[in-house]
């Protein structure tokens, strides 16, 4: 053999070496569990489970990428048994299928009208609005929601996966997550090598507050939730994530015209604005927008008030996403009315730490 055929030979085992070396393994009993969300979702989340045997990692191909799977770290997304991908708790992959699958419409007494489009089949359908949550009593047609513990049951999840979603899910604001058929998800389940002893494909479509549908009922008299606050009787009318307001700002409104200019701006982004509210003598409305956001995650309620001299000094809490947070992918304005009564020219506004809200 020539010096040239050797040299070759020599290059070519190499090489061959070093694709040896780069090959995947996987961890001993390898199982796959995903999450499709798509809509205002976007993301596909996949939960991986194995043993690592005596080593401290492994390697696994999701998709077009390589991984590397250790013990699982510290994650609001972490479930027990599963492993570390490069570092987090899941794999977490974006997705562009921006498709309508359903529309949800919800009046003031907490009544549904569900509507899958052609082609989409619907196994169930959940709605929160940031704290509870429900599962509806129909996937077609008119529906009440059930109290449930978030989305325990959805698809193929585990209970813990459940869990990890509704955490993840939770405090955006009102919400729902229609669980379809996989047969009419868009595209096939992730590709994984090795080959999983099991994988689980749950397809979800979630719908953020801008895209339920509110349908006008009369609005109660003296609003929602009354707190009694010093001097000042202060009721929350109505909170949401979707208003016009791309700044910070507060609105007073003690007319009718002045009212249906602040509902105007509430609902701005909506399909629907209910009916609404009158004021009795010595009342107002006050509303409290927190301005444009890029994600879900984001609120803001009010948590007391008083009047000192001519100027009612208002408190809410502000909330945001916290780290890990599954956030909705949609631009949000989160905002506040309340009633209060007592006189007063002028509003000051503080958050929960006492810093001034700006306006």
């Amino acid at each position: 053999m020539t010096t040239g055929h050797l040299a070759r030979f020599s290059l070519l085992a190499l090489g061959a070496g070093l694709l040896a070396g780069c090959a995947v393994s996987g961890p001993g009993q390898l199982r796959v569990h995903e999450a499709t969300l798509y809509g205002a979702g976007a993301q596909r989340i996949v939960w991986v489970y194995g043993d690592l045997g005596s080593g401290s990692s492994s390697s696994l191909k999701l998709g077009q990428d390589t991984v590397t799977l250790r013990a699982q770290v510290s994650d609001p997304l972490a479930t027990p048994g599963s492993l570390s991908v490069d570092g987090k708790a899941a794999y977490v992959g974006r997705i562009d299928n921006a498709a309508v699958r359903l529309t949800l419409g919800q009046d003031g007494a907490g009544r549904f009208t569900v509507t899958p489009l052609a082609g989409n089949r619907v196994q169930a359908v959940y709605h929160t609005d940031g704290a509870r949550w429900q599962k509806l009593s129909a996937t077609s047609g008119l529906a009440t929601g059930g109290a449930v513990s978030g989305l325990r049951g959805a698809g193929q999840l585990t209970d813990a996966e459940a869990d990890a979603l509704t955490r993840a899910l939770s405090g955006q604001g009102p919400l729902a997550v229609a669980v379809l058929d996989e047969a009419s998800a868009p595209d096939a389940r992730i590709a994984a090598e090795p080959r999983p002893q099991e994988q689980r494909r749950t397809a979800l479509y979630v719908l953020s507050s801008s895209q339920i549908v509110r349908t006008s009922t009369p609005a109660p008299a003296n609003g929602g939730q009354t707190m009694n606050s010093g001097t000042v009787r202060l009721g929350e009318v109505a909170r949401g994530t979707n208003a016009s307001a791309e700044s910070p700002s507060v609105i007073v409104a003690r007319s009718a015209g002045e009212v249906r200019s602040l509902y105007a701006v509430a609902y701005g982004r909506q399909g629907g604005t209910p009916a609404l509210p009158g004021l009795a003598p010595g009342e107002a409305l006050v509303g409290v927008f927190i301005g444009q956001r890029s994600t879900g995650g984001y609120g803001v309620r009010a948590t007391g008030a008083g009047v000192q001299g001519n100027t009612l000094n208002l408190r809410v809490e502000l909330t945001a996403p916290g780290a890990g947070s599954i956030t909705t992918q949609a631009l949000t304005s989160p905002w506040v009315i309340v009633r209060v009564g007592g006189t007063f020219s002028s509003v000051n506004v503080t958050d929960q730490s006492g810093r001034p809200f700006p306006q």
